[in-house]
């Protein structure tokens, strides 16, 4: 499930401290009490695990540092790479895949690009000393004495075999709900320099007496009183820094690194600008493979349904390959140089070339419209649903966005959704999150809602999202007259309407652009739009909503803007309901 950071409580009572010295003479000053390890009488399990190295490290003592977790975590053609720690010396052990990528043992999870990303995230350590994982397997494997230093001069690890790691980091939270003071020193007598709450995860750089000196979140250090904490597990990582799959010479339109320059400047205009787009494009498809070929799927947008009846299957294959080549052309164009202010509606929808999705008031969207040229998501359910439905429903975005995002029909979207909230189908009125998340929830998927300036994920986590095969359901505002359903500023609009889409695709041009594919159910079309409009939208939608009776009045108020729905697949092997 994914969360966003959400407010803490304004006031939380506090917890209580030990009481201060009382009042009176100074007291004698005293010598400094030294560091003690956390002992019996210490929240944490043990002491920090000690530094090893190639000649005194055992597998499955108890005691396992990064060095034995790296071992367990590499595969066949992966290295071990021995960092040092700038700090003191004592370093730390990475995987590294035969693709570059490195894997840290502390977030196992979390796949690093290549050894300098993580680097980056970590200054202090250097000196990075690669050994093949199975030669690190095969002398760990072997007790430590003189059967294993044979080994290690066999195997030509000498050089390496003194190299100290140690994964000694230790965590603390607070114990109970209420705020922790974070002290200036080692006493109540010090000052009061923050607070900390029960999951906020403090480092412990050491221990005077009952108090622990900790590294914050934010870089900052101060102390706060180890009774009244708890040992936690290491927070994850922020994730790394984005990198863009658009090379720069790509970006600009420049001279390709695989050709020399010369050759470049005399080749022809037009030749260079094809080889620059081909190069595009490549990076599109990539990002939007084609789909399979059904023989009996609908056409593409721009074929006529009696003209594809009538086409041999080979006929209709080729014009599906047509149809997904000219999506590519279009979003590379889109991507690369610009899109139109306000947004741009897809004449080629991705979503398009193997189903009705995006085009228009076509298939059963036609079928079951109220009327020919009424807004797509204007529906019979009648029609649609049998008898019994209602006959006029103007607010279905949201179970066509949620469906189109699992790649379902309207018919099949909405059958879906009536299945858990048939109440709210058949009442005509608009659809919170809460519904929504159900029709996941029924298939397995995990799910979590959040909006507010304060939760907005920056575009490239979005992208980071929907790389990760999440599903995205933004609240947005939509101009339903001045702007014929488009997403629209909510000052801007003729009438503004708070509205839910399926964000497809968040690209960046690799210059710091970026753009949003949106899947807009008011009229049944794939949307494109830069950044910029696509958060103007979404920070405030439309229509005023009733909150609470106040005097028999309703005080209305506006939807919490960046409203965003993230829904997280099942895993591959999880049984899930049809």
């Amino acid at each position: 499930m994914i969360q966003f950071p959400r407010f803490m409580s304004a006031f939380v009572p506090p917890r209580p401290e030990p009481l201060p010295a009382p009042a009176g003479n100074a007291p004698t000053l005293q010598p400094a009490p030294q560091p003690r390890p956390f002992g019996p009488v210490s929240a944490f399990d043990s002491t920090p695990v000690p530094a090893s190295n190639l000649h005194t490290e055992r597998l499955g003592d108890g005691s396992a540092n990064c060095l034995e977790k790296a071992v367990g975590l590499a595969r066949p053609g992966d290295s071990i790479v021995l960092m040092r720690d700038a700090s003191d010396g004592v370093g730390h052990a990475l995987v590294r895949r035969p693709d570059g990528s490195v894997v840290d043992p502390n977030h196992p999870t979390v796949r690093y690009e290549t050894l300098g990303q993580w680097q980056a995230m970590h200054p202090r350590y250097s000196q990075p000393v690669p050994v093949p994982a199975s030669k690190m397997q095969q002398v760990l494997s072997t007790p430590p004495g003189p059967q294993r230093e044979a080994l290690i001069q066999k195997l030509g690890l000498s050089g390496v075999a003194d190299r100290q790691v140690a994964d000694g980091e230790r965590w603390a939270t607070p114990k109970t709900e209420g705020n922790l003071n974070v002290r200036s020193g080692p006493d109540t007598t010090y000052a009061d320099i923050g607070d900390q709450w029960p999951g906020d995860a403090m480092q412990v750089l050491e221990q005077e007496g009952s108090w622990l000196k900790v590294k914050l979140k934010d870089g900052s250090e101060g102390w706060v009183y180890e009774p009244l904490t708890k040992a936690t597990e290491a927070p994850p990582p922020p994730p790394p820094p984005y990198e863009s799959p658009i090379p720069r010479w790509m970006a600009n339109g420049t001279c390709p690194p695989d050709i020399e320059m010369h050759v470049w400047n005399a080749l022809p205009k037009e030749s260079r600008a094809e080889s620059i787009q081909t190069a595009r494009e490549k990076v599109v498809a990539e990002n939007w493979p084609m789909p399979e070929f059904d023989v009996n799927g609908p056409p593409p947008a721009s074929v006529d349904s009696l003209v594809w009846d009538h086409l041999p299957p080979e006929g209709k294959e080729s014009l599906f390959r047509q149809e997904w080549q000219a999506a590519v052309r279009e979003q590379t164009a889109l991507i690369f140089n610009g899109v139109p202010e306000g947004g741009a509606v897809a004449e080629h929808p991705f979503l398009g070339v193997d189903s009705s999705l995006g085009n228009g008031q076509v298939g059963e969207w036609l079928d079951n419209a109220l009327q020919v040229g009424s807004a797509a998501q204007y529906i019979d359910l009648e029609k649609a649903l049998g008898p019994g439905w209602r006959q006029i429903h103007y607010n279905l975005c949201g179970p066509l966005a949620v469906g189109a995002s699992l790649g379902m029909s309207p018919k099949e979207a909405l059958t879906a959704f009536a299945a858990t909230s048939a109440g709210i189908l058949n009442g005509g009125g608009t659809t919170t999150a809460t519904p929504l998340e159900t029709v996941y929830e029924a298939r397995g998927w995990t799910t979590g809602y959040t909006s507010g300036a304060a939760s907005m994920p920056a575009p490239e986590d979005m992208a980071r999202m929907l790389e990760d095969g999440k599903a995205l359901i933004a609240l947005v505002n939509i101009d339903t007259k001045g702007a014929d359903g488009m997403l629209s500023l909510f000052d801007d609009s003729t009438k503004a309407v708070a509205h839910w889409v399926n964000v497809r695709a968040v690209e960046d041009n690799g210059k710091g652009g970026w753009t949003v594919r949106v899947y807009n159910p008011f009229e049944n079309r794939e949307e494109i739009y830069s950044w910029e409009d696509f958060e103007a939208s979404w920070g405030k939608n439309g229509g005023l909503v009733p909150s609470t009776e106040v005097e028999g009045e309703f005080v209305f108020r506006f939807n919490a803007g960046h409203g965003l729905l993230v829904a997280t697949p099942p895993p591959p092997d999880a049984a899930t309901s049809p």
